[in-house]
């Protein structure tokens, strides 16, 4: 019963984590936009927006990762 419970929710958790990708992306593209009304002063804020979103997106990859693993080793153990 638990196996059948994880092929269902291994999609919905790729699909919220791709959901999650697209908004860290959005998220970033409105916020630097925002910062470049500052001119010289948004350019700080910019690179710490930057630095987030590629922490966010690193985080992101290496739930995918795991969540492969995952799947990789449910396949393997049936």
């Amino acid at each position: 019963m638990e196996g059948s419970r994880d092929k269902k929710l291994m999609p919905l958790t790729r699909a919220q984590l791709d959901f999650a990708s697209v908004v860290v992306d959005t998220y970033t593209r409105g916020t630097k936009l925002w910062f470049q009304f500052w001119g010289p002063f948004g350019k700080p804020a910019m690179e710490a927006v930057d630095a987030a979103a590629e922490a966010h997106q690193d985080y992101l990859r290496e739930l995918k990762e795991t969540l492969e693993e995952v799947e990789t080793q449910a396949s393997t153990s049936r």
